[in-house]
C-alpha cells in the first residue's frame, strides 16, 4: 500500500471537545475522570456505591452547564438530584451526540465547504455489543450532518477496541484497490453509559476494591479523512500501512500468546518497513490480561529494531487510556489522531508512530503513521 493522506482528523474526549484540544491534553498528561452521578445505584441502607469514569462534557455543545434550584430540598435535608448535564443517556444516541462533533471537524479540515464527493466511504468502528441497528443510525445521523453526503461504499466493524483501527485497513485497502477514492474513517464508544458500565462492572472488568486491575470506562469519538497524497495539497500526517489478524486463542481455554497481536504488527511493518524503534501509541488500559499480552508480542514483532538516540520518542509507548479511561472502539481512532497531531506539531519527535489495538474478543489491528515530508 502506498501511503495515503491523511487530511484531517476530528476527535471528542474528555479531556478535549476537538483533535487540537484533545492531543494538547493528552500530551500534558491531563486526566479528567471522576463520579459518574447518573449510573449510580442506592445500596443496603442508602449507601451509594461509587461510580467513576471519564465523561464527555457534552453540554458545552449546548451553551454549557444549566443552574438547576431546589427549593425546599436542603431544608427538608432531601438530597439534591444530579445536575441534568451530568446524566448520561443510554443507547445510541450518546454515541451520535459524541461522533457528529467530531465528524464535522475532521470533514471541514479536510473538504471545507466543497460540495461532498460521491466517491468516497465511510467506515466506523462499534463495539461488539451495540444493538444491531446502532450502525445505521449512526451513518443515517453522520451523512446528515455533512450535509447530505452519499458514501458509494459503508462498512460498520463492530468488533471492540480494535475496530477502528480494522476499519483503517479496510478503508486503505479500498483506496488502493480503486473502489474509492478517499474516505471518512472513525471510531465511537461509550462505557459510562449506565448499561454498558453495569454490564462490565457485572463481568468484573471495571476497575474497583476487589479488581485492582481493572478498567477505568470512558467514552470518546475520533474521525479522520484519508485521501490519495496525489490529490491533495493539504495533509497533517500520512498513513504509511496498516495491518489486521485474529488472535486464535480467543474465546478458547488456551492460553494467549500474543500470535494475533504479533501478526497484525508484522503485516503492518511489511507494508511500511520500520528502520528503527517507532513511537508506539496503543490502547493498554490497566487490564493485566492485554499487558502480558503486549509483552508476548512486542520481542517478536519488534524485537529487532534499534532506538535511535537522536529521536527521543523512539522506543517509547503512550496510552490515552490514563488520562481518558478506556474508551472502547474508540481507542484505535483516538490513538491515530494522536499520532497525527503529534506528526504535524513535531512533539512526536520521531519520523514513524505505529498505533496498535486489541478487542476482547479475536481482532488485533496496527497502523503507521509518518509525517509529511
Amino acid at each position: 500500500m502506498k501511503g495515503l493522506a491523511i487530511t484531517g482528523v476530528g476527535a471528542v474526549t474528555p479531556v478535549g471537545l476537538s483533535a487540537p484540544a484533545s492531543a494538547a491534553a493528552l500530551r500534558a498528561g491531563i486526566s479528567r475522570m471522576g463520579s459518574l452521578q447518573s449510573g449510580e445505584e442506592h445500596g443496603p441502607e442508602g449507601a451509594v456505591p461509587p461510580r467513576t469514569g471519564g465523561r464527555v462534557p457534552l453540554e458545552w455543545f449546548d451553551g454549557g452547564p444549566r443552574i438547576e434550584e431546589w427549593p425546599g430540598h436542603e431544608r427538608f435535608e432531601v438530597p439534591l438530584p444530579p445536575p441534568e448535564h451530568l446524566l448520561i443517556e443510554d443507547g445510541t444516541e450518546r454515541l451520535v451526540r459524541l461522533a457528529v462533533p467530531a465528524v464535522v471537524e475532521s470533514w471541514k479540515q479536510a473538504v471545507g465547504d466543497a460540495p461532498p464527493p460521491r466517491d468516497w466511504g465511510l467506515f466506523l468502528g462499534l463495539d461488539t455489543e451495540e444493538e444491531p441497528q446502532t450502525g445505521a443510525r449512526l451513518i443515517e445521523a453522520l451523512t446528515a450532518a455533512l450535509g447530505g453526503f452519499r458514501p458509494a461504499l459503508t462498512e460498520v466493524v463492530a468488533e471492540g477496541r480494535a475496530a477502528g483501527l480494522a476499519a483503517l485497513h479496510k478503508a486503505a485497502t479500498a483506496i488502493a484497490g480503486g473502489q474509492i477514492a478517499g474516505a471518512l474513517v472513525g471510531g465511537v464508544d461509550s462505557l459510562v453509559r449506565p448499561t454498558t458500565y453495569k454490564r462490565l462492572e457485572d463481568a468484573g472488568i471495571v476497575k474497583g476494591p476487589s479488581n485492582e486491575h481493572g478498567i477505568i470506562s470512558g467514552e470518546a469519538a475520533a474521525f479522520l479523512v484519508l485521501d490519495k497524497l496525489s490529490r491533495t495539497g493539504y495533509c497533517v500526517a500520512v498513513l504509511d500501512g496498516t495491518g489486521t489478524a485474529d488472535e486464535p486463542t480467543a474465546g478458547t481455554q488456551k492460553p494467549n500468546c500474543g500470535e494475533g497481536l504479533t501478526a497484525a504488527l508484522r503485516r503492518a511493518r511489511a507494508a511500511a518497513p520500520l528502520p528503527y524503534a517507532p513511537l508506539m501509541i496503543c490502547d493498554l488500559n490497566g487490564d493485566r490480561y492485554r499487558a502480558l499480552e503486549w509483552g508476548l508480542a512486542f520481542p517478536r514483532a519488534l524485537g529487532d529494531l534499534k532506538w535511535r538516540q537522536d529521536l527521543p520518542t523512539s522506543g517509547e509507548f503512550w496510552h490515552p487510556a490514563d488520562c481518558i479511561g478506556d474508551v472502547g472502539a474508540a481507542s484505535g481512532m483516538v490513538c491515530c489522531v494522536w499520532a497525527a497531531e503529534a506528526l504535524r506539531r513535531g512533539y512526536a519527535l520521531t519520523e514513524r508512530v505505529l498505533v496498535w489495538g486489541a478487542s476482547e474478543g479475536g481482532l488485533r489491528s496496527a497502523a503507521i503513521l509518518a509525517p509529511v515530508k
